[in-house]
């Protein structure tokens, strides 16, 4: 009789879910404030790591501070992934230290480092659900049922793969297994995130859509991440900062910006940057007062605020790097005016329609430079095309170091 006189439950009521929902936002602001409170940042302090006759990082000093998210970026081969792997444990350095917090972690387990790494095969079991999946290394950890069963909800609803914790990953797209591999990631509540070329299995859409995702999640979560690519246009639009690596050393740390408007070296130079930057052999010519900078088949004036860098090489050999967003068609809409001293002109040996703008491939003399133009312009092969240079934004290597001198 009283079992009949219950409420029937088909459900929580409208105040339990809000309820709920309060709780979970305010567990949600104690980590947020415990993490707040702890320093996460990844120091590196002349790591070296050799295998056999191959040096893979050679000395390599780097800190990503605390709620960072950098990018490492680098050709095949350069050591980006070695990296990530020293700092996760998985190999030990020959030489150098690595500092996690205020932890010298150089002799720590993986297990014990606080991290959390997401591999570019995600890595799931295939006979265990999702659910299994993401609540694996929790349950290793003896953490509480309940506890678990909370971390795995909430990290479901914030990826938008609540619905899918009882498919295996057969089911699932490229897409969500990637979102489960993340998933599994979040419920550690690590110091820091090590990601390895995480989208790099994606088709174009997917890719730009989880890369979206991923920027607005670590400003939710606000986790240190170190992020591996060897795509740029990922890298500058996903880090707050970017390491640029080549043959195992940094090259160049810095803003998305600096690295574009200011690369320290050719490489870097011709790194950065899509399309990428012209790089031509040229030699300067004249002096503080009339100083010209020669292709062979073009002159151009050089601007006063680089001449004084310049002096020493004039008579000598350089590499001029021309940006083709700094390369303007004077026929159609141009911030710069035609003057002597800015111009050149070239026979259009190929134009790569992308919808807003196209790409020019400029034949001028025995160089070839691309030209980035608006979409509607009409340009056709074979035609002879005029270019105005923006002169402030020359750029110029040291054909021997490659180091930048303006």
């Amino acid at each position: 009789m009283g079992r009949a006189c219950e409420p029937a439950r088909h459900g929580d009521s409208e105040p339990a879910r809000a309820g709920k929902a309060a709780l979970r936002g305010k567990r949600q602001q104690k980590r947020a404030e415990a993490r707040a409170t702890t320093m996460s940042e990844i120091r590196l302090v002349h790591l070296t790591k050799r295998f056999d006759d191959t040096t893979a990082a050679k000395d390599v000093t780097l800190e990503v501070e605390d709620r960072e998210f950098m990018v490492l970026v680098g050709p095949s081969g350069c050591g980006k992934t070695t990296i990530l792997r020293l700092i996760a444990g998985l190999e030990e350095p020959g030489e150098g230290e690595i500092w996690i917090g205020d932890r010298l972690v150089n002799n720590l387990e993986p297990k014990d480092r606080d991290i959390a790494m997401v591999f570019q095969n995600y890595a799931l079991y295939p006979h265990m659900t999702v659910e299994d999946n993401i609540a694996f290394g929790m349950r290793l950890r003896k953490m509480a049922p309940p506890e678990i069963a909370r971390r795995v909800r909430e990290a479901g609803e914030m990826l938008g793969i609540g619905s899918l914790l009882s498919r295996r990953p057969s089911e699932l797209s490229g897409g969500q297994r990637q979102r489960v591999a993340l998933a599994r990631a979040i419920v550690r509540e690590p110091a820091a995130f090590l990601m390895d070329e995480p989208l790099s299995n994606l088709d174009a859409k997917l890719r730009l859509q989880t890369r979206a995702e991923l920027v607005k999640l670590h400003r939710r979560l606000g986790i240190t991440t170190l992020y591996v690519t060897h795509d740029q246009v990922e890298a500058m639009t996903m880090g707050n900062r970017i390491a640029v690596m080549r043959d195992g050393q940094v090259q160049q740390v810095d803003t998305p910006l600096g690295l574009y408007n200011h690369p320290a070296s050719k490489f870097v130079a011709g790194f950065i940057g899509s399309p990428a930057m012209n790089l031509v052999e040229a030699e300067i010519l004249g002096g503080n007062g009339d100083m010209r900078v020669d292709v062979g088949s073009f002159t151009l004036k050089v601007p006063p605020q680089k001449r004084g860098a310049l002096q020493s090489y004039a008579g000598r050999p350089i590499i001029l790097g021309l940006r083709p967003t700094d390369l303007f068609d004077p026929r159609q809409s141009s911030p710069v005016e035609p003057e002597p001293g800015n111009a050149l002109e070239g026979k259009v040996e190929i134009v790569e329609q992308l919808g807003a703008e196209s790409i020019i491939h400029l034949r001028v003399g025995q160089d070839e430079l691309l030209v980035k133009v608006d979409g509607a312009a009409r340009v056709e092969p074979e035609e002879e095309m005029p270019v105005v240079v923006d002169l402030n934004r020359l750029h110029f290597f040291d054909p021997d170091t490659e180091s930048r001198v303006a």
